[in-house]
């Protein structure tokens, strides 16, 4: 957590010396942030999604190409979560989701590694 945190910490410093940042820099800076936020995300607890869902709007938007789609999914399964606060049924309607949430945000967590060399907190 901690590491992800101080990650997160030296990206923006780097990021802020820049003149000219790029369109993928831009990216691994708002995505360093992302993970440093998420940390304390319980994906079990519907309200904690409140604390991502501006953020993974934003990455989606910023997204390069490869991840966009996944964003996308995250996003509105981020959303959905939101809005269905404790709602029992529209939870379980949720659930059902899960499998293509997770593949989206593995695939996201893997091109953070590769491209940005930002690991990003698991999502269970």
């Amino acid at each position: 957590m901690r590491r992800t945190a101080g990650l997160a910490a030296t990206i923006v410093i780097a990021a802020a010396g820049l003149t000219a940042c790029t369109e993928e820099q831009a990216y691994c800076v708002d995505l360093a942030g992302f993970a440093a936020a998420a940390t304390n995300v319980d994906p079990q607890v519907p309200a904690d999604y409140a604390k991502l869902l501006e953020d993974a709007k934003k990455l989606q938007d910023s997204a390069p190409a490869e991840v966009k789609d996944d964003w996308k999914v995250v996003a509105a399964f981020a959303e959905k979560a939101q809005k269905a606060g404790k709602n029992e049924v529209e939870l379980a309607r949720l659930s059902k989701q899960l499998g293509a949430v997770t593949t989206a945000y593995k695939a996201i967590a893997t091109q953070a590694k590769d491209s940005c060399k930002v690991d990003i907190p698991k999502f269970n």
